[in-house]
């Protein structure tokens, strides 16, 4: 077995082969993105060797030193699994009959020095239906407002690939809502993402309006946050005219208000039954940095947003989604989950 760590400003890189007596590296891959305020942002991610080169059990280990750096791809750039500052991701080849092969993966703190996760938890949605109750199986709760508004939870759906989902049913009225809260987490205390693939079904209209949340917010009641870091979809007020994209919306109140708003330049897409959207944030282990991705592409600057972000000890963000009417509807329009992903890592190991 020969091995190497090699070192470079931006990630730390453990790879290790026998194959033909050769050290067999993972590549690294440069794409851009135009940032509205830089430019052109260049970012990179790292891919896989052919899994038919290395023996199984093979590890890759990667840590992200850089914001730049946005995850790793397996040979063929079908798998990607997205990396937070600060994580290690280990990746152990299990089956090698294509190039690409099966990848086992875990994710752990590097400042522990071992697979401490921290807080990490999937909600998968599997739990057999309900409606407008409390769906609490990783520490989401449900909520709605409004006669005949709720949530259904489906294990019964299986499209694209889905275990089951999670569905937000406002009533067809002006004030239907439906919502999944987590417990409230404060920032500064270490690195948190949260994720969800999401869909809306049948894009807001002039005559069928609504909102759609998703992120770190302090309003469990189907109203705007008054605390909070998200994305938002609302084609109404989304930045003053008609806006078809999600934005980011920074919100804080106590300890000097301020809100600002930003375009993703990623369009909302409408279910046409395969979940269409990644959403994920994640808050760097100071609490001054959010980076936004949707379908692992960054829908913010490169820097990341650092404005009008909550930091007051006393408050307690927590993950939420939600679908709230914003005018009539006559007909119900509602939001999906397929999952939702948290994951926190402490700055102090625990």
């Amino acid at each position: 077995m020969r091995s190497r760590k090699y070192n470079d400003q931006r990630q730390i890189v453990w790879a290790a082969s026998d194959v033909a007596t050769q050290i067999v590296s993972p590549t690294k891959r440069f794409f851009q993105i135009v940032d509205p305020l830089v430019g052109i942002a260049t970012m990179f991610c790292m891919v896989l060797p052919d899994a038919r080169t290395i023996r199984l059990g093979t590890p890759f280990i990667f840590e992200n030193a850089s914001s730049n750096f946005v995850g790793v791809y397996n040979a063929d750039l079908t798998t990607f699994h997205r990396l937070m500052p600060r994580g290690t991701l280990t990746c152990t080849l299990k089956t090698q009959a294509t190039a690409s092969g099966t990848w086992g993966s875990m994710v752990h703190d590097p400042a522990v020095g071992n697979p401490a996760f921290g807080l990490s938890s999937f909600v998968d949605f599997t739990g057999t239906m309900s409606s407008n109750t409390c769906y609490d199986g990783e520490g989401y709760i449900g909520a709605a407002g409004g006669a005949g508004s709720g949530i259904i939870i489906d294990g019964t759906f299986h499209a694209a690939g889905s275990q089951g989902i999670a569905k937000y049913t406002p009533a067809a009225n002006a004030t239907g809502w439906a919502l999944h809260y987590s417990g409230p987490r404060k920032h500064g205390l270490g690195c948190r993402a949260f994720e969800g693939r999401v869909s809306v079904y049948g894009l807001s209209t002039a005559a069928e309006e609504y909102i759609v949340r998703f992120g770190f917010g302090d309003n469990i009641t189907g109203g705007a946050h008054t605390e909070g870091c998200y994305l938002i979809y609302d084609r109404y007020n989304g930045g003053g005219a008609a806006q078809p994209n999600w934005m980011i919306r920074h919100v804080k109140t106590a300890g000097g208000a301020g809100t600002s708003t930003a375009n993703s330049n990623i369009a909302v897409t409408a279910d046409t039954g395969d979940l269409k959207q990644k959403l994920r944030l994640e808050i760097n282990s100071s609490g001054n940095r959010v980076d936004y991705f949707i379908d692992n592409v960054q829908a913010s600057v490169a820097g990341g947003v650092t404005a009008n972000i909550p930091t007051v000890n006393s408050v307690q963000l927590r993950n939420i989604i939600g679908h709230t009417n914003s005018a009539y509807t006559t007909t119900t329009n509602y939001t999906l989950a397929d999952y939702l992903r948290q994951q926190s890592y402490p700055t102090t190991p625990r």
